[in-house]
């Protein structure tokens, strides 16, 4: 038996409970050479194979090996020129252990005559061939999960701070992140960049007393190899009872440029809005400009911006580090609090 090419894809440890690797290899002469009665060209062998997270040979220590699932070779009506794909699956626990002494071994069973259709044999050979010694690497993990503050209470426009630290193996990324109400679906899309130390998540969103009450979650989607998993944590939201009704508002905010020297200007500008049942323009609103430096927390006052009878405001400023920029509208009687989006200046 030739077993050459061998492949195991997606070698981490599960952060769930379990999940499977995948692995293929090419096996030479896997098809026996003469047609069976019914015209087909039929596999020579039954094949078999299993793992091991703890191959150590020498040591004295027990191997403990796990079988793997294998697709078996079908018959064909045209006889292959070369090796045959072998593909198959094996099972990975969350408790593995990440290391360098995995391997994968294949074992076959011959048919004994073309076009028997299986061998006697229901336990593998005793005989096995090394496919691969592969590399598992650490789990995906998302921990340190914090909302702020917990539980929320809306009293009108809430700010609500989710972090975490996104502990990255190789390869990760963080596709999504949600502040969601699981049993409406409505939710809230929160950005997916890292702190500066590239593990760390700080991101808020603005919650409105129109949020449903109830169970809410932070849901963090991350790819790694062909995987995706999400990581929830849940949240408590709840309203007064004495919450007013009021206009709502809201502020868009552009900036340009968004990549500037050190020294040089950019222009901070927009319009801020306010609506019952339509949007019109918030005249003559004072609004607050906030700036939070890159790989920090906290959001500091830079100034007050008025906007004109259009509800356009705009502010020319000089930026001194890489951060974000928002804009806020604070509540009056009549209308609720809002915040802009908020936009990243690279400071070079």
């Amino acid at each position: 038996m030739t077993v050459t090419n061998g492949v195991v894809n997606d070698t981490f440890i599960p952060p769930v409970t379990q999940d499977t690797m995948s692995f293929s290899f090419d096996l030479a002469s896997a098809y026996h050479q003469t047609k069976a009665p019914d015209n087909s060209y039929y596999p020579a062998y039954k094949i078999w194979a299993r793992v091991t997270p703890d191959y150590n040979p020498g040591t004295g220590v027990t191997v403990n090996w796990r079988a793997a699932t294998v697709t078996q070779l079908a018959k064909v009506t045209t006889l292959p020129t070369g090796p045959s794909k072998i593909s198959g699956s094996f099972t990975v626990q969350n408790n593995d252990k990440p290391g360098d002494r995995w391997r994968l071994q294949v074992s076959t069973e011959p048919f004994p005559v073309a076009g028997t259709p299986s061998p006697t044999a229901t336990t593998p050979p005793t005989e096995w061939t090394d496919v691969k010694t592969f590399t598992v690497t650490a789990a995906t993990r998302v921990t340190n999960v914090g909302i702020d503050p917990n539980p929320v209470v809306l009293k009108g426009a809430t700010d609500v701070g989710f972090s975490a630290t996104i502990e990255k193996f190789g390869g990760e990324t963080l596709k999504q992140v949600r502040a969601l109400h699981p049993s409406s679906g409505e939710y809230y899309s929160l950005g997916t960049s890292l702190e500066g130390d590239d593990k760390s998540y700080y991101n808020f969103v603005t919650m409105g007393t129109d949020a449903p009450a109830g169970d809410w979650q932070i849901k963090f989607t991350i790819t790694r190899g062909s995987k995706t998993y999400a990581f929830t944590k849940g949240f408590k939201v709840s309203k007064t009872a004495s919450a007013p009704t009021k206009a709502k508002s809201k502020i868009t905010m552009s900036i340009s440029p968004t990549k500037v020297k050190k020294g040089k200007s950019i222009k901070v500008y927009g319009k801020v809005y306010r609506g019952v049942k339509s949007w019109g323009v918030w005249k003559k609103k004072v609004l607050k400009l906030y700036f939070k430096k890159k790989g920090t927390k906290s959001w500091k006052f830079v100034g007050y911006v008025g906007a004109n009878n259009s509800g356009k405001y705009s502010k020319t400023i000089k930026p001194k580090y890489d951060g974000y920029y928002r804009m806020a509208a604070t509540a009056t009687s009549l209308t609720k609090s809002s915040y802009s989006p908020y936009k990243l200046v690279d400071v070079r």
